[in-house]
């Protein structure tokens, strides 16, 4: 309820004041993205006549199921799960909302805003801290899941997706600020190796990739100008960190669900649910139907102990539940990102624009990989980041900043 009232008074907020003029600072493929994202669970959930909802596929069960009540009938929305899709419609204005509210945001606005989210990440971490030391027994906001880095969040997943974000967020952006410029380089060093043991701790899979990728991305942006004997200075310390890290009983319990990953039950779930995509791709079957949809095919053989909530594989789960609309939204989406990396190459190096551009877009590719085997953006803990990520590209796409908006950059 307090989501709901809260998106309500923020999205009417946004609208009343400028809101439209926000999502123009965003390219035309990113305010159709965006625009489509809030509408499509709307549309959903429209009433249709019965002679257009019965012709479409997969509507049989339904139809008998309601013809039981005399309902059969009756006008009925696209969706089958009218109820979980008015939640997501609500989650989806939410994301919009917060992200043209980045959009209008000042430059300095926006850089103060990136501290808060960086800050926000260290809150986490402590309190994940705290939960790994009393092996789950404090600071439980979400899941008991015993010594594991947690923080806010009630997924491992997330909480290290979120952390390799981080990484990028400080290496790229933040200190790039005059706090930190003297000593830019020992800075990032020690947030980056500092993450990557938060990350272990996590005991996320997934988060070792993810973690390893944005620490390159950012020992990359360093290695620019140092000379050679530093750059094999550095490299050894970071082996030294890795074999560290390596021989940590908490890596050992990662590196044993790695070793396991073949038998991981997600990779049942894609075969599992292709039957559904077949049936319902054409339009979709609703936002947060899955669930219900996948109990009313699951055999006996297939069920354990867990409940099936997601397929683990974003992709495929949009196409049930959006059909090829939400394909197209997709679609979309990654054009407004090819044309933001064609604009990445005509900024200057030392821009603001183009660190934020960078790290928006290595941001987004964590989570569009994590979505492979996930599903981080159907949680607004998580998506909270890649509303910042977006923004950052959005935001950066159409100016040509010729000056350094962070008063300077260190070598």
């Amino acid at each position: 309820m307090v989501l709901i009232l809260a998106t309500i008074v923020l999205a009417v907020a946004f609208g009343w004041r400028d809101g439209f003029a926000a999502l123009a600072r965003a390219p035309l493929a990113g305010r159709i993205v965006l625009i489509g994202i809030a509408a499509l669970p709307l549309l959903q959930l429209v009433p249709l006549p019965p002679a257009l909802w019965q012709a479409l596929p997969g509507q049989d069960l339904r139809r008998m199921t309601l013809g039981l009540a005399g309902l059969a009938d009756s006008w009925q929305p696209l969706t089958l799960e009218p109820a979980a899709t008015a939640l997501c419609a609500v989650t989806a204005i939410g994301f919009v909302t917060f992200t043209g509210w980045l959009l209008r945001l000042s430059e300095d606005d926006f850089r103060r805003l990136l501290l808060v989210a960086l800050g926000l990440v260290l809150l986490g971490i402590s309190i994940g801290l705290l939960q790994v030391f009393s092996d789950g027994q404090w600071m439980v906001l979400q899941a008991q899941m015993g010594a594991t880095l947690l923080g806010f969040f009630a997924n491992k997943n997330h909480m290290a997706l979120v952390l390799a974000c981080s990484v990028l967020l400080f290496g790229l952006v933040v200190s790039r600020q005059s706090p930190w410029q003297g000593r830019r380089r020992m800075f990032v060093g020690g947030y980056t190796a500092f993450a990557l043991v938060a990350i272990v701790v996590t005991n996320s899979r997934a988060g070792l990739g993810f973690g390893a990728l944005a620490a390159v991305m950012v020992l990359l942006d360093l290695a620019r100008g140092v000379p050679l004997r530093w750059r094999v200075l550095a490299v050894v310390v970071v082996a030294a960190l890795v074999v560290a890290v390596v021989s940590s009983s908490a890596f050992e319990i990662v590196a044993g669900r790695v070793d396991n990953v073949s038998d991981d039950l997600r990779w049942r779930f894609l075969g599992w649910s292709w039957p559904l995509a077949e049936r319902y791709g054409w339009l979709g079957s609703g936002f947060g139907s899955f669930r219900t949809l996948f109990i009313t095919t699951e055999q006996l053989s297939w069920v354990k102990p867990t409940e099936v909530n997601a397929v683990h594989n974003d992709y495929l789960q949009l196409l049930i539940e959006g059909g090829i609309p939400a394909m197209i939204l997709l679609t979309l989406l990654a054009v407004s990102l090819v044309l933001a990396l064609g604009r990445f190459r005509h900024l200057l190096r030392r821009s603001s624009a183009r660190h934020q551009l960078l790290f928006g877009l290595t941001a987004i590719l964590l989570f569009g990989l994590h979505s492979a085997v996930d599903y981080p953006l159907r949680r607004p803990a998580a998506w909270a980041f890649f509303a910042l990520a977006l923004a950052a590209v959005y935001r950066n796409t159409q100016n040509h900043p010729t000056s350094d908006g962070w008063g300077g950059e260190a070598a």
